[in-house]
């Protein structure tokens, strides 16, 4: 079998990493099989000490005969090692060594076929960095992989040198995408990783696309200001009811961007003063952040703006076991006066 952890045992340490308090219980219990996990910032210096150790063995490699491929084959054996005898998930550094690995095999073939067109040399590259993921349960390497399928779609019969490149396909290529995401968010996927891999697609294929299609512009062509915005406008509020009703991050992180997107749009579709602009910008938001309010205000499922209301007992209780568990205060020291002085306080007699 490949080497990852059960589904039982992934949902453990989402858990554990969620909760600190719940790590040694999950250690304890071996709920989580044994694999060793890190934090963000552990993961990201892992991910470095990769890239660093793939540099030096390409150092050492590039005298011999096909060094991509003998590289790349010995960094994805090392990372397998790494993830089948260490235990190691999420940790950074077999990501770093397996991309490497996967990137320098099929650039020796890309090497080989020396007439291979850009567009198939991007959808190889792509396809290695979807299968890395995909391997290695990484949300971040597939969603690379598509916004490099998108890349790829815009190549089609041309080259990196050329301007003239086929954003308009590429940015429908991602619309298809970002929709096909949306409808897959619907289903509760088993793998915690397989959600966010889902969640990356519905962030970044909108924005992708928007891109894509603004730059469409610089082909000598021009897209009519009012189909990006109706483009960004679109997902945004699309991001925004899904958001709400299957109570999920990523459309609402998604839809931030929908709103940047769409407020660029309007700035080139409507050429008004900038002050104006801020002006009807900011009455649009106050105007949306007033009826978003007063639509969750009702609710009592899924995401509510209600106030949460805890009993009034619960305060006095909270008060009484403070009370009870306080000290009781000392007796005073030999010879001290309390209450201050007997002219004007603060000791203006001379004694305390």
């Amino acid at each position: 079998m490949i080497a990852r952890p059960s589904v039982e045992e992934e949902r453990w340490l989402i858990v554990a990493g969620r909760y600190p308090a719940l790590r040694a219980v999950v250690e304890q219990l071996r709920q989580g099989g044994n694999w060793k996990t890190t934090t963000w910032l552990g993961r990201c210096l892992g991910f470095l000490l990769g890239l660093f150790g793939s540099s030096l063995l390409a150092g050492v490699l590039s005298q011999i005969l096909l060094p991509l491929l003998i590289g790349g084959l010995l960094l994805m054996v090392a990372a397998e090692w790494l993830i089948a005898k260490r235990r190691v998930f999420n940790s950074g550094i077999e990501e770093a060594v397996y991309l490497c690995g996967a990137v320098a095999a099929v650039g020796q073939l890309l090497v080989w076929s020396n007439g291979l067109n850009d567009a198939l040399a991007v959808a190889l590259v792509s396809t290695a960095v979807l299968l890395v993921g995909w391997r290695l349960l990484n949300p971040l390497f597939t969603t690379l992989a598509a916004a490099g399928y998108s890349l790829a779609v815009a190549l089609v019969g041309t080259h990196f040198l050329n301007g003239r490149i086929h954003t308009l396909e590429a940015g429908m290529a991602c619309v298809a995408l970002g929709v096909a995401a949306l409808v897959a968010g619907g289903r509760q996927w088993l793998r915690p990783s397989h959600d966010r891999m889902v969640d990356g697609l519905v962030i970044a294929m909108p924005w992708l696309a928007y891109a894509w299609l603004t730059a469409y512009g610089w082909n000598g062509k021009s897209l009519p200001a009012w189909a990006t915005l109706a483009l960004a406008t679109g997902f945004l509020m699309t991001n925004l009811i899904l958001g709400v009703k299957r109570r999920q991050h990523a459309p609402l992180i998604g839809a931030l961007g929908n709103l940047v997107c769409a407020a660029f749009s309007l700035h080139q579709l409507l050429h008004w003063p900038q002050h104006w602009e801020l002006i009807a910008a900011g009455g649009v938001l106050l105007l949306l952040a007033i009826l978003l309010e007063r639509k969750l205000h009702g609710r009592i499922e899924g995401i509510t703006s209600l106030q949460l209301n805890e009993p009034s007992g619960l305060d006095l209780m909270q008060l009484a076991g403070a009370a009870s568990m306080a000290p009781s205060p000392g007796a005073p020291p030999a010879g001290m006066q309390g209450k201050g002085g007997d002219f004007g306080g603060g000791g203006a007699s001379g004694r305390f």
